[in-house]
């Protein structure tokens, strides 16, 4: 036998001829359950025990939803192929393109939740955060720095950088912006497609004011920096009322 079938029988997954694994009463224990384990470890099975708990049953099913597995085979079940794909065996082509697009889904929502992030910091920490117009927009490379003076696109701006967004201005963060730019620089999208972190600019075009979407829905809850006691969070309804028309909703994300 050569040196190069010894190493491959040697690499050869540790479990693929093993039993099925899965959530059951007495629990599934034993050094396969433990190897298993170890390979979720970027999944958070809890602890490496040998014991096939709900912990072990929760991470196998955010591993087949990372690894690209159909949405409706994606539960605490873990196999044999399973155990292959985790120790490096390939998957399925359409395993790929699934992965491949959840992954580029997450991204783009954990830039959507940092942009509101921001925002909702804000409005915990308005009593430092004060309603002026100055340009280049204060405090556009030091994140989260109090005390703050900026306006409403100034704030948007702000939660945008600070999040690692593109500018919604489209000028590259050079430290300008106003609702114009954010007019000329987003897409306009209707209100039932509206997503946290996007914008509204409310008045015609160069606009008045713009509002950082929370919450969407049919009375999105927005984030509003348009006077001294901002930023503060309010129903579109109620902005609505102190803002000049048309609303325009507004997206640079994906």
């Amino acid at each position: 036998m050569s040196e190069t079938t010894a190493s491959r029988r040697t690499s050869a997954p540790l479990v693929t001829a093993g039993r099925t694994l899965h959530l059951s009463s007495p629990l599934m224990r034993g050094p396969d359950v433990e190897a298993l384990q170890r390979l979720l470890a970027a999944y958070d099975p809890g602890p490496v025990d040998g014991v096939y708990g709900p912990a072990t049953a929760a991470a196998v099913r955010r591993a087949k939803w990372a690894l690209g597995y159909p949405e409706g085979r994606c539960d605490g079940t873990a196999d044999p192929a399973l155990v292959a794909y985790l120790e490096g065996v390939p998957t399925p082509p359409g395993y790929r393109a699934r992965r491949n697009a959840r992954a580029q889904g997450a991204a783009a929502a954990s830039l959507r939740e940092r942009i509101v992030s921001h925002a909702r910091w804000g409005i915990a920490h308005r009593a430092d955060i004060h309603y002026e117009q100055r340009r280049p927009i204060d405090g556009l490379h030091e994140p989260r720095r109090l005390p703050l003076r900026t306006d409403c696109s100034g704030f948007a701006t702000l939660c945008y950088a600070w999040a690692g967004a593109p500018d919604p201005n489209g000028l590259g963060y050079s430290g300008q912006g106003y609702t114009g730019t954010l007019l000329q620089h987003m897409e306009a999208v209707p209100l039932e497609a509206v997503r946290p972190g996007d914008l509204v600019v409310f008045g015609p075009p160069p606009g008045r004011h713009v509002a950082l979407v929370l919450e969407p829905g049919a009375d999105p809850l927005l984030c509003s920096h348009g006077q001294e006691a901002g930023p503060l969070a309010v129903r579109f309804s109620a902005e609505s009322r102190a803002q000049p028309p048309p609303a325009t909703w507004l997206t640079c994300l994906p």
